[in-house]
């Protein structure tokens, strides 16, 4: 009960600060969520002047500073001379080339930024501050919580306190950050204020617009962010705070809404599936603290060249980098997700290497209009077993309504629809941290498997307890189920643990909130458990309690959220009965390599699964050699010529015509120079080609000779390759009433993406969504004529300072102001 109170009271709190009618100064520097470029994805730690002006350059020329996109962000490390010894890596420990000035501040390097060095002395990034703006353009950094360790022993001076020892300013001589020894922490006392002022003055005088704080939120150090807030205010200057990593706990939403611009809800997001499907979950949670100058940040987006891994310059060549691996489609929920939810958008890539396509969903007026000026955004639809997802925001100024659909798919690693039971998402915030499980049971099946799935979130190491799972008997015996009737076990996980009658993180009993439980199964998520029921025993129900242990709440890098199943057949979704084709195990031991011939005759999609074989190694190198699709007549296409849909895995990228490791497919000591190198487990997805004729895949699959050699992985080279030959389900209806339409009310559909009309719609949208895909939707005829206000801008065209009244962000006085964002006197002001 303490726990439902404290929450109660926290979401009390939360909404007291949203309701209050006078807004924090900082609010009005960011009244529509920011937007602009940022180095981190594509140069890591080793940006240089020369190419962060030639994003800058992009920005103006290419129409997108006019639209908002106005932040230009050097991230980690500009103070370093040798940043990326070993190629764009931001954590070296050996000697880095620190640059300071007297009084222990960070100044840019200069040999990655000459502009810096003005006659001789380092003037810092104003020169740099000065052009941005110039062009129209807001300049930011990125800079670790805490201070340089460097000042420990040294001659630096704190600055308004010259005469006073540094071991006043920070509390240990021990680096706090565990992936970043720059800095230590800074004491919550006059000195350690001072310190946040005198640095936060001198990025005031290089003209810094924005200011990406890291290692603040993860763990959550609100004494030192309710410093930094102070020591931004106290320059007069406004600057827009960010604070990162996540995920930033929920229990954090006021100190966030009071002192921070942008707070990150994930961690480091990159250009993968099942990073961005994770969002959905944290975007859900986030929408109610949403305000104007306020956003919850889904992190940057990872899209167009990437990973540049640029060395300093005493190296004579650099890495081109690559292509964002998120298909066009995954490109689209991307966009439509961050812009719907009111995240903070920052382009991740090199733009001077933007392709149209990428260009495009940068450009796209409607969408952001929305993204900045929709309200009461949230999900208004989620089938998860269909994997389909809709949110919604409004229009105040047109009453129009948007809607987000999404096709996240059912591709989990379990069949959800096929579950007896399904609790809803176990988290710290759940009352008894546990669910009661009390079934009826199927007559006469046999199979029971209990899982443990992690909600979605893609943290796989929660620790989840299955207590007194109990078998219930016709005559109403009850029968303790235990690993007597256990037949199997399949992990997948980061930890890869199941244990009996303890907890997977000590060994010690299972505990639920300091009551500890002697009889039971533990597991980290994800993971299923296999139970064989005799047939001599009449089972009807079947109950458990399902609870999160108390050793895995608030663990480091946890989100403790996770789902329980309850199934009577197999739910594992790489190990379903639709197969086209198997090989059946392939190991070191046994059979080491099998060919597939699947029929796929009227597929859209081929699925490839290599399985783990439910080991928990996630780095087995499968190989698949030589793939081709054969139509009718029996010609033959490299499946290696198209490109993948998609791949998940919880390891490594898809390679092609190479190992997992970047070497020669070799199979059985045999070399091979066409196929595809992935590790296992891992799904493969080609959207085959419309019209096509295919009627047959077909394929030689093993595992990479290098397991042979490679101790590392041998000891858990066990796969199995699975194909499907699976049929399009783009179907999407959305009940329109959801929205507050009527029944038979007929209303106008227009999608933002493709820039066209869909009719007229009465009851439901009917439409198609492709898998990972999403479609934009207005509803209503009226679309906004609106410009996008530049952030730096104070009035609307056309009005001027001379003018009271109250306009909205189409132009249009109105006598009577509701709720939203205005111009008056020239200046935004949100009612």
């Amino acid at each position: 009960m303490r726990k439902l109170i404290t929450t109660c009271c926290l979401f009390l709190s939360v909404m007291a600060a949203l309701a209050q009618d006078e807004m924090s100064t900082f609010r009005t520097w960011a009244l529509t969520p920011p937007m602009g470029w940022n180095s981190w994805d594509c140069y890591y730690s080793s940006v240089t002047e020369k190419e962060v002006m030639q994003n800058a350059r992009y920005l103006v020329d290419n129409g997108l500073a006019e639209r908002g996109w106005q932040y230009v962000v050097i991230d980690i490390r500009w103070y370093c001379n040798h940043p990326s010894l070993g190629g764009g890596q931001y954590n070296e420990t050996g000697t880095q080339g620190y640059v300071l000035d007297d009084y222990g501040r960070y100044l840019p390097s200069p040999s990655r930024f000459p502009s810096a060095m003005q006659d001789g002395v380092n003037c810092g990034f104003k020169a740099i501050g000065d052009s941005l703006h110039a062009m129209g353009l807001k300049f930011g950094i990125h800079i670790m919580r805490g201070l340089p360790k460097a000042v420990v022993g040294s001659a630096y001076k704190l600055k308004g306190a010259e005469q006073t020892e540094w071991s006043s300013v920070y509390t240990s001589t021990v680096p706090a950050c565990t992936w970043l020894k720059d800095n230590l922490t800074i004491r919550d006392n006059e000195y350690g204020q001072l310190y946040y002022n005198s640095i936060m003055d001198l990025y005031a005088s290089w003209g810094v617009d924005f200011i990406k704080v890291d290692d603040l939120s993860r763990p959550f150090h609100a004494d030192e962010l309710r410093m930094i807030r102070k020591a931004i205010d106290q320059t007069g200057r406004p600057i827009v705070l960010s604070i990162s990593p996540g995920k930033t706990m929920y229990q954090y939403a006021t100190d966030c809404l009071e002192n921070a611009n942008m707070w990150r809800m994930m961690d480091d997001l990159w250009d993968n599936w099942s990073h961005v499907d994770a969002v959905f979950n944290e975007a859900k949670a986030w929408a109610p603290y949403y305000r104007p100058g306020n956003y919850a940040d889904c992190d940057m987006l990872p899209l167009g060249q990437i990973a540049m891994t640029i060395g300093d310059p005493g190296y004579t060549s650099a890495q081109s980098g690559r292509w964002t691996n998120l298909t066009q489609d995954e490109q689209y929920t991307l966009m439509t997700l961050w812009g719907i939810c009111h995240s903070p958008l920052f382009f991740g890539g090199e733009m001077t290497k933007n392709d149209d396509f990428t260009l495009s969903l940068l450009t796209n007026d409607e969408y952001l209009y929305m993204h900045a000026y929709g309200e009461n955004a949230h999900e208004v639809m989620c089938d998860e077993d269909l994997g389909q997802v809709a949110w919604t925001s409004e229009d105040p100024a047109t009453n129009n309504r948007y809607l987000a659909l999404f096709q996240r798919d059912n591709n989990r690693w379990v069949v959800g629809a096929k579950a007896l039971y399904k609790s809803e998402t176990v988290a710290y915030t759940t009352d008894g941290h546990a669910v009661d499980v009390d079934i009826e049971w199927p007559e006469g099946s046999k199979t029971l498997v209990l899982v443990v799935d992690d909600a979605g979130d893609n943290y796989n190491y929660d620790h989840a307890d299955w207590i007194n799972p109990t078998l219930v008997l016709r005559d109403g015996t009850e029968v303790d189920l235990t690993g007597t009737y256990r037949s199997r076990v399949y992990t997948n996980s980061y930890f890869n643990r199941v244990y009996e009658n303890k907890n997977v993180e000590s060994g010690g009993k299972m505990k639920v909130l300091g009551t500890t439980y002697d009889r039971g199964f533990s597991t980290d998520a994800n993971a299923a458990i296999f139970f064989t029921i005799p047939e001599d025993m009449d089972v009807v129900r079947f109950k458990a309690m399902a609870a999160a242990d108390d050793s895995g709440i608030n663990q480091t890098g946890s989100t403790t959220s996770i789902r329980f199943m309850v199934f009577d057949s197999n739910p594992l979704t790489a190990e379903q009965d639709d197969y086209a084709a198997r090989t059946g195990l392939i190991s070191r031991s046994g059979t080491k390599s099998a060919t597939v011939d699947a029929d796929i005759t009227g597929a859209d999609q081929l699925r490839i699964v290599v399985s783990n074989w439910g080991d928990g190694f996630a780095y087995d190198r499968a190989d698949i050699v030589n793939p081709v699709l054969v139509d009718a007549e029996g010609n033959e296409t490299k499946l290696t010529t198209l490109k993948p849909t998609s791949y998940t895995s919880e390891w490594g990228t898809l390679h092609t015509n190479a190992n997992v490791e970047g070497g020669p497919l070799k199979i059985e000591g045999k070399t091979y120079s066409n196929g595809l190198g992935a590790n296992a487990q891992c799904t493969i997805i080609y959207d085959l080609p419309q019209g096509h004729n295919f009627v047959r895949f077909k394929a030689l699959c093993g595992y990479d000779s290098s397991c042979d050699t490679d101790n590392t992985s041998s000891s858990g080279t066990t796969m199995e390759f699975i194909i499907y030959a699976d049929r399009s389900n783009d179907d999407f209806a959305f009940d329109l009433t959801l929205l507050g339409y009527g029944a038979g009310e007929s209303v106008p559909v227009y999608d933002v993406w493709g820039g066209e009309s869909l009719g007229t719609f009465t009851g439901t949208i009917n439409t198609t969504v492709r898998s990972h895909g999403a479609r934009l939707l207005r509803i209503g005829n009226e679309k906004p004529t609106g410009i996008r206000l530049p952030q730096t801008s104070a009035s609307t065209a056309g009005k001027t300072t001379a003018d009271d009244g109250w306009y909205n962000l189409q132009g249009v006085k109105t006598d009577s102001p509701k709720s939203g964002i205005y111009i008056r006197n020239g200046k935004k002001i949100i009612k």
